[in-house]
This record gives C-alpha cells, sequence and structure tokens, in this order.
C-alpha cells in the first residue's frame, strides 16, 4: 500500500475508534503497514463486536478499556513477537497486578452507635486540644477576673474529603471562659454587629452543659486583626530611624479550671471461669460502659425537655451495650 492509502485507511478505522491523537494514530498505521489492511478490518469488526456486549475490562479490572484500547489488545494478542516488536516496540514485561482488595462496607450515620461502641473499649488519648471560635458571642456574666459567655454553632455544608460523612444538624453548645483583662481589649469589638471574634484555646466537653467548654488564652477580632496588619504594613514601611521598640505581649491572667465533674462509679468486676482472659476484660469495659451511660441517661432525664441534648443516643447505646454483654454471658454460661 502506498503511503496515501494507509493514511486513507488510518483515518477510516481511527475515525470508528474514536482516537485523534498522534501515538494511536502511529500504531495504527504501524499495524496496516506490516498487517494488512485486512487484519485491522477483521481486528476492527471484532473490537466493535466486543464493545457491543459491553466491552472488556483493563488487567486491574478497575475499569473498561477504551475502544482503541481494546484494538490494539486484540492486536497484541494475534501478531508473533517480531511484528508486534516493530509495531510497538520493545516493552518491559509488567508485573501482574496485585488482586484489588475486599470491599468494604459503606458508612450508615444512623448506624454509627452500634459500630462505635465497641472502640471505646481501646480508646486512643489526645495530648493536645486547640479550637479556634469565630462568630458572635452571647450575654454575658462577669465574675471577679472573669467574662464567660455562650455561642452555639449549627453545621452548615461543607467540602469535606471522600469518605467523610457529611455534618450533623444538631446544634452543638460552646461555653467560652475569657479572663477580664483580655475581654476589655475586644468588649467593643463584641457590640459591633459587622465584627465577629476569634477565640483561641483549649476545649473539654463539660457533662453538666451537655456542652463543649472552650478556655481561651487569646481573643482578638477580624477587624482588630485587619487594623493590626495595616499597622504592621506602616512601620515596615516607615524610616529605621522612626520605628519604635515593640511592646512586650500581654499574658493572660490564668483561667480558672473548670470544676471536674464527680467520678463514675466503679464498674462490677465480673468474671466468667470458662472465658478466655480478654472476654473477661472486654465484659468489663461494658459493663463500665453501661454504667457511664446510665449515670449520663439520669442526668440528661432530671432537665427539662428542652435541654436533653443526646438522650435518645445515650438510650440506645446503653441498649446496645447491654445487648453484648447479655450476648456474651450466654455463651459463657453465666
Amino acid at each position: 500500500m502506498s503511503q496515501d492509502e494507509i493514511r486513507a485507511a488510518v483515518q477510516e478505522i481511527a475515525a470508528q475508534l474514536g482516537e485523534t491523537e498522534p501515538e494511536p494514530l502511529h500504531l495504527l498505521a504501524g499495524v496496516i503497514k506490516h498487517c494488512g489492511l485486512d487484519f485491522a478490518q477483521q481486528i476492527l469488526k471484532e473490537t466493535l463486536e466486543i464493545e457491543a456486549q459491553g466491552g472488556l475490562m483493563v488487567r486491574n479490572g478497575q475499569r473498561r478499556r477504551t475502544t482503541g484500547g481494546v484494538f490494539f489488545y486484540l492486536v497484541r494478542g494475534r501478531v508473533k513477537y517480531n511484528l508486534r516488536k516493530k509495531i510497538f516496540g520493545i516493552q518491559k514485561p509488567q508485573k501482574p497486578a496485585p488482586p484489588p482488595p475486599p470491599a468494604l462496607p459503606a458508612f450508615v450515620w444512623d448506624e454509627r452507635a452500634a459500630l462505635i461502641q465497641p472502640l471505646f473499649a481501646e480508646s486512643g488519648e489526645v495530648t493536645t486540644v486547640k479550637i479556634t471560635l469565630i462568630g458572635r458571642p452571647g450575654r454575658t456574666e462577669e465574675r471577679k477576673d472573669l467574662v464567660i459567655t455562650t455561642m452555639t454553632h449549627i453545621a452548615k455544608s461543607a467540602t469535606l474529603p471522600k469518605g467523610v460523612p457529611p455534618l450533623p444538624a444538631t446544634p452543638t453548645l460552646y461555653t467560652v471562659y475569657i479572663a477580664a483583662k483580655q475581654w476589655k481589649r475586644v468588649e467593643e469589638a463584641a457590640q459591633d454587629p459587622e465584627d465577629a471574634l476569634i477565640i483561641e484555646g483549649t476545649a473539654s466537653y463539660d457533662p453538666e452543659i451537655q456542652g463543649v467548654a472552650v478556655f481561651a488564652m487569646s481573643v482578638t477580632s477580624k477587624k482588630l486583626e485587619q487594623k493590626k496588619r495595616e499597622g504592621q504594613k506602616e512601620k515596615s514601611a516607615a524610616p529605621a530611624d522612626t520605628k519604635r521598640e515593640a511592646a512586650p505581649p500581654l499574658t493572660p491572667r490564668a483561667l480558672p479550671p473548670l470544676e471536674p465533674p464527680p467520678p463514675p462509679e466503679p464498674a462490677p468486676q465480673v468474671m466468667l471461669p470458662d472465658a478466655p482472659p480478654e472476654v473477661n476484660e472486654k465484659l468489663a469495659g461494658l459493663y463500665a460502659a453501661a454504667t457511664l451511660y446510665r449515670q449520663k441517661i439520669a442526668s440528661l432525664s432530671s432537665k427539662p425537655a428542652g435541654q436533653q441534648f443526646g438522650l435518645e443516643m445515650t438510650q440506645k447505646l446503653l441498649k446496645n451495650t447491654e445487648a453484648e454483654i447479655a450476648a456474651i454471658e450466654q455463651k459463657y454460661g453465666k
């Protein structure tokens, strides 16, 4: 075949394969040149039949081959090594792809209690907690060297990494403890409806309030930070002899620690003579968890209906824990 005839055949077959890039067009020309047009048309016919039946998967099974990919896959399997080397060049043998890992079940938010509850027996440990609140404070209560306010957050839509469940719509209550000296610096900003406080500190769950207690380490506002940046720009642009030594940072007054909750009741020491040690250890952890759930349920039930946040979920956790305890005791003959 002449070069013009090969080019025409390449364009005709490439159009049916959906190939437009230079590399597959070059490979297609090599197939026609070394194997003949009849061979290329026969492979094209088989390719289109395979596509009509659902296509052909790649080696690792993660996606379908393109139509052109099916065509060249069939060519490689039909021609001898010498022709394959002329058309495709010398290629290093590929190691077989490892089998795909087994599919994991999807996470269902409404089933999270049963999934998470067993994790409590082997919970990890946090060494440092940092939290940043940005928003408007509510009503304040002043004590000696201390200002207390509350802030509520309702999660809105957010772009989260793949696999992370969407944010729940349940409001979260934050009780914020701010040193009076720090509050004086932002008190005016707190009154500005167009400004927002920026509170940084550490946090701890407060079971009495059923919310998060935030102990402020630094407090500022968006407008104060903007003004600070503008002042730094002006200072850096000023002549060297007009610069003043920066004043040392103010050290906030230490905040009073939150009164710790009463210690939980000790879990009963349960021993099943016929059970392995790890089963007895797990059973003891379940009894301890059930005791904590009962205490929390009692605390929540004593509050007004509008403040019983988490009561239903805690009841469900207790029910699941009691069911697991019963299953273990039945299995080992208690």
